[in-house]
């Protein structure tokens, strides 16, 4: 598995191509921090999008049932096997770590 971090000139352009591939995909969403601990959002939810807004400095994503909206990210991971997406690692303004893990395709 290999991870690389985004950088933040390349963020608006990242999630704006990012979301044309995933849209629909189930994923889990938690916040990880140390006065926080460990809190799922939500263990399977499709995806409807995720935006950075550079004016007010924020990354939003959209769920199903679900907004979240990151204010003011630092660093932005993301963690890849064979090429493949796996989860994005956001790092907020209080170090709380937001991870988004890509989960896998539900078989029919």
């Amino acid at each position: 598995m290999m991870s690389k971090t985004i950088a933040p000139a390349e963020w608006q352009a990242y999630f704006k191509s990012l979301v044309k591939t995933l849209s629909g995909k189930h994923v889990r969403v938690e916040v990880v921090g140390i006065t926080l601990g460990d809190q799922v959002l939500t263990s399977s939810s499709p995806l409807l999008g995720m935006t950075y807004e550079p004016k007010k400095n924020t990354l939003e994503i959209s769920l199903d049932g679900l907004e979240h909206i990151i204010n003011r990210p630092k660093t932005i991971s993301i963690r890849e096997d064979d090429g493949t997406l796996v989860a994005l690692d956001i790092v907020d303004q209080d170090d709380r770590h937001q991870i988004v893990t890509l989960l896998p395709s539900r078989q029919p």
